[in-house]
């Protein structure tokens, strides 16, 4: 349902002036690109901003330099420090 409501969505997306962009692959794991363009939903061109078709875009963002890593990620973490984790200091 909700791929079916992204599919009739239109025009293009495009995020520019991205500072760092990780691939999500160990063996490359940053890649040579500043510009990202979506339609309909789906990623359609990946690259430098000049080499990117961006024309009749409906949404720009300008990431402004900052990093950007592909799929959903949980920003709720707990960080452990070596082998402790505060629920060691339990009784």
């Amino acid at each position: 349902m909700a791929l079916a409501a992204i599919e009739r969505q239109s025009g293009k997306l495009v995020i520019k002036n991205i500072g760092l962009l990780l691939s999500g692959r160990l063996e490359a794991p940053i890649l040579e690109a500043d510009t990202i363009v979506a339609e309909a939903g789906r990623v359609t061109a990946v690259g430098a901003a000049k080499t990117c078709d961006t024309d009749g875009a409906r949404v720009v963002i300008d990431a402004k330099g900052c990093a950007l890593a592909p799929g959903l990620i949980d920003s709720h973490v707990h960080p452990v420090l070596g082998d402790w984790t505060p629920r060691q200091n339990q009784l």
